[in-house]
């Protein structure tokens, strides 16, 4: 909560609603492409984007496994992710 100019306090403003991108990426876990459930702007960050995916069947699970994220003519660098 803020305060006002009387010291009282006020209501915090309500959350900004969800900045999706315009061109959905292309997210792969294992080879496998993984449905991507959000992609934009992360709430109360400014410039700091936010990929939000779901593990897909099939994928093998490990310590290790490669994760890459396309968008457009972009690809990510490899990352790997533990998968259970």
């Amino acid at each position: 909560m803020a305060g006002d100019q009387r010291g009282g306090l006020l209501p915090a403003p309500p959350p900004l609603p969800a900045r999706w991108v315009d061109m959905r990426p292309v997210l792969a876990i294992g080879g496998i492409n993984a449905p991507v459930l959000f992609s934009g702007l992360t709430p109360g960050f400014v410039g700091l984007y936010q990929v939000n995916a779901q593990v897909p069947s099939g994928v093998t699970p490990g310590s290790a496994v490669p994760l890459i994220i396309k968008q457009g003519s972009a690809t990510s660098n490899t990352v790997t992710v533990a998968i259970k």
